[in-house]
């Protein structure tokens, strides 16, 4: 198998462009996690181009199933399984597997389909944002596809989600930057910890060595959900925070802000611009004025087309409050017109930018406003 190399923030292009060319396959990932100096490795089932499984090896057709069967708590899915795979006159497909335990009432395509993307979004939020390669194998068959039509996950939605995640961490910035951050107990401080099981949390798992990935995975949880029980222990002291995975530098990098539905075009302006800025994605107006309040935001941009509230109401909201009066905030939008200037304009935007966009072209813009204390009137049509 030939190996294809991707850059940082690259991978969702990539696996676009792998869906446009409908490719099936096995694709074996190994992203390279500079900051801890190690590789981690996973693997993404395409069938005609989408993706229809991922996680950290491949499974066999009985795992896969005790699994599912774990995750929805149903108690008689060991009989059940051994039941279906004796019946069941392919023994190597997990699809004829799957129909005959559908057909046996122990779960459903619509829970299967639930369990697989939420698995999937877990295996990209890890690897998504780091440089790496992968492999195609063609040959060994893993024949899981969804639902009675055989269909495959969706990618904009699988990459929604994972922003989606990597906002509500986002919102733990001032105390954890990062899931691959790697926590530190120092010993000094266990005399304060009354909870005995907090403490013999932190003595077993909290070595110096693991990130907050890693721990999750040791105890079978939501990388989320340990960094949020972590929170109180890093305010009280008990735990120190490693952010292995940002330079120092990368740390004093200004703040951005883009607020975009699209998650495409998301994936578009991190990679723009995350040499220069921290770049923070929201996808709606309560996202982004949350991450506004919270963080030291620099700059906005903002998208003019969004569901429910569109950007011209989110940049008056933003110019109302007197903290951030004199952000600078680009409006980007599909439409090159006149009007559409003079809207922003008395919206409140410093500036406008039309997609497409090449990556130049937005650095060049973002770095005119960047440390200037601009009037938000003062934008030339």
């Amino acid at each position: 198998m030939v190996s294809s190399f991707y850059q940082e923030q690259q991978l969702a292009t990539t696996l676009e462009q792998l869906q446009n060319e409908q490719t099936s396959g096995i694709l074996y990932f190994d992203a390279d996690i500079s900051s801890q100096k190690k590789k981690r490795s996973c693997v993404l089932v395409l069938h005609k181009g989408q993706i229809v499984y991922g996680d950290k090896i491949l499974p066999t057709n009985n795992e896969f199933a005790k699994s599912l069967g774990q995750k929805l708590n149903r108690e008689w899915s060991e009989s059940a399984i051994a039941l279906a795979t004796q019946r069941v006159t392919n023994k190597t497909s997990i699809r004829a597997i799957l129909d005959l335990l559908i057909k046996m009432r122990l779960f459903t395509w619509e829970q299967v389909e639930a369990f697989v993307h939420a698995q999937v979004v877990l295996i990209l939020e890890q690897i998504l944002p780091h440089p790496g390669q992968y492999r195609i194998d063609n040959i060994l068959e893993f024949d899981l596809c969804h639902g009675e039509d055989c269909h495959g996950l969706n990618l904009a939605k699988l990459i929604a989600d994972v922003n989606r995640r990597q906002q509500q961490i986002a919102t733990f910035a001032s105390t954890i930057r990062s899931i691959e951050a790697v926590p530190y107990f120092s010993p000094n401080t266990a005399h304060k910890i009354t909870n005995p099981t907090v403490r013999k949390h932190l003595e077993q798992w909290v070595d110096g060595e693991r990130s907050l990935i890693d721990i999750a995975e040791g105890l079978n949880k939501d990388v989320l959900q340990v960094a949020q029980s972590y929170l109180p222990w890093v305010q009280a002291g008990w735990v120190l925070i490693g952010d292995n995975n940002v330079p120092v530098s990368k740390k004093e990098l200004p703040i951005i802000l883009a607020v975009d539905d699209s998650p495409i075009m998301q994936v578009a302006i991190k990679r723009a611009l995350s040499e220069q800025y921290q770049v923070l994605i929201a996808s709606n107006a309560k996202d982004a004025l949350m991450l506004l309040h919270r963080t030291d935001v620099k700059l906005l941009l903002l998208d003019v087309t969004m569901p429910e509230i569109d950007g011209l109401e989110v940049c008056r909201t933003v110019r109302s409050i007197a903290k951030f009066r004199e952000l600078p905030i680009i409006m980007v939008t599909a439409k090159d017109g006149f009007f559409d200037k003079v809207k922003g304009k008395f919206a409140g935007s410093t500036d406008y930018v039309t997609k497409p966009f090449n990556s130049e072209q937005l650095c060049q813009l973002v770095a005119k406003h960047i440390g200037n204390n601009n009037e938000f009137n003062s934008v030339s049509i």
